[in-house]
């Protein structure tokens, strides 16, 4: 078969199978990606450097330790994609994408992939710890999402082996949702962590959206005590802002 006739066979079988959502996605990234009179190449002529847009949005997730970040993405995509557990913390960024099949890349291939986080490199040591899990999960709206999950936030002599402060800040300026877990009744409030979203509801109040892991299993009159202070903390936090 014709090289030029099997692409086209392969482009009319995505059209069947994509949404109507990601079509319209699909065809926004045409308009810049066309190798005759796309907008990329438009200002490549005219002597400007253009990124086509994302095919998806970016939803960054941050939060304390074993706040339930990971947790939360393989809930939502109905796969194992990341390691859970109180002795297992996220050490680097990881970025979670649907695709065709299974796959794991690392530092630059991840890079690679995703263009518009180069600047990401910059920061002394981020490379190292970049990996992106490529799902073939076909849940919810997943096709439509890609989740960047980030270390889990601690305090007091935790040393990270890059600026984890000023990667997270650049991640949230550059996503569209920004997800804050917070697991109110295991472990108290991190500084670190409301120090952040204090920073990032500055900018971006409007992608932040909070979680409180575990608030159903406040059974006890202690854990609704600390629940109730929980609330307290983040709420006189941000009338400070």
């Amino acid at each position: 078969m014709p090289k030029n006739v099997k692409q086209k066979t392969v482009s009319a079988l995505e059209d069947v199978t994509l949404t109507t959502n990601e079509k319209i996605l699909k065809e926004c990234h045409v308009l810049y990606t066309h190798p005759d009179n796309g907008l990329v190449k438009i200002a490549e002529e005219l002597g400007f450097t253009l990124l086509a847009p994302r095919k998806k949005i970016t939803v960054i997730l941050i939060g304390n330790h074993s706040a339930g970040k990971s947790s939360f993405i393989n809930w939502y995509i109905e796969e194992h994609v990341q390691r859970t557990g109180v002795a297992i913390e996220t050490q680097g960024f990881t970025f979670v994408t649907s695709g065709r099949k299974r796959e794991s890349l690392t530092g630059n291939a991840t890079l690679h992939l995703y263009p518009h986080f180069k600047p990401l490199q910059e920061i002394p040591g981020v490379v190292d710890y970049l990996a992106t899990e490529v799902s073939t999960s076909k849940q919810k709206k997943f096709s439509l999402v890609t989740f960047v999950d980030t270390p889990g936030l601690v305090d007091g002599d935790m040393k990270y082996p890059f600026d984890v402060n000023e990667a997270i800040n650049w991640l949230g300026d550059l996503a569209d949702l920004i997800f804050v877990f917070f697991d109110p009744i295991g472990q108290a409030l991190c500084k670190r962590t409301l120090n952040l979203v204090e920073e990032l509801n500055s900018r971006h109040p409007e992608r932040l959206r909070f979680y409180l892991s575990k608030a159903d299993e406040a059974g006890h009159e202690s854990d609704r005590q600390r629940l109730d202070s929980f609330f307290n903390k983040v709420e006189s936090t941000f009338q400070e802002t």
